[in-house]
């Protein structure tokens, strides 16, 4: 299909153009960066919540989160007002936010963690998703396009992990960008306003051209992503050569 061409020019442009015209050290300064920048600023607007949810553990933010997915599917299947999904969506959004923040804030990043935020961010993307399809609020071709990025992004950040230390993933080198971050904020952002178009249909197109800048930023992503694989063999490389 078209689209998964275009994802797969960005992964090329990523890993044999972008290193031609930034160096090694720029690519990582600006990917390192960034990220931290966004992390602190985001532990930093929620530390006031999660100092005092000391006694509560990150996990079960994300299991909470996981349970509003499931209250939502109820909702969307009685067909409940789209005032009440569009709050319950907002909870199960802003557990996104808060387990990572937490986890950090509070020194209790873990793998069963990530395993727990990776999870409930797919199950709250395709369930709300599918459901808004079937009612006619979302195209199935934007929904396509952004699990098209989703899921290349996954391969090739698993390609990282695998090059850098042979392992599936590794918590002290999570490569996660903050443009990683921003795709899943723009495209969650695009179903809430798109949940609220049967009462205010003048929100479609905001809703639609939210969830294109968030195709957009996975196509950036992963050109990113694409570069930092290529420093990753390079090093790895020159490693086996010592």
């Amino acid at each position: 299909m078209p689209s998964l061409g275009v994802f797969f020019s960005a992964v090329v442009i990523g890993y044999f153009i972008i290193p031609f015209f930034l160096s090694k050290e720029n690519i990582r300064l600006y990917l390192s960066h960034t990220t931290s920048s966004e992390s602190a600023w985001r532990d930093g607007l929620l530390k006031f919540i999660t100092d005092r949810m000391r006694r509560i553990t990150p996990n079960f933010v994300s299991l909470v989160g996981m349970i509003l997915v499931l209250l939502l599917a109820y909702l969307f299947e009685n067909e409940y007002n789209y005032g009440l999904i569009f709050f319950v969506t907002l909870l199960a959004g802003f557990s996104d936010m808060l387990d990572g923040s937490l986890a950090r804030n509070t020194n209790r990043v873990t793998r069963l963690g990530t395993v727990l935020d990776v999870l409930r961010d797919v199950i709250l993307a395709v369930v709300v998703s599918a459901y808004l399809i079937l009612d006619n609020l979302l195209s199935g071709e934007l929904f396509f396009w952004f699990m098209a990025g989703w899921i290349i992004l996954g391969a090739v950040r698993s390609l990282e992990f695998k090059v850098s230390s042979d392992r599936i993933f590794a918590l002290e080198e999570d490569y996660k960008f903050v443009l990683d971050r921003l795709r899943l904020f723009l495209y969650i952002a695009g179903i809430l306003v798109l949940i609220l178009t049967p009462l205010f249909q003048s929100l479609r197109t905001l809703g639609e051209t939210l969830i294109i800048t968030s195709v957009v930023i996975s196509w950036m992503s992963l050109a990113f992503h694409s570069a930092h694989l290529r420093i990753l063999r390079e090093e790895s490389l020159e490693r086996r050569r010592m």
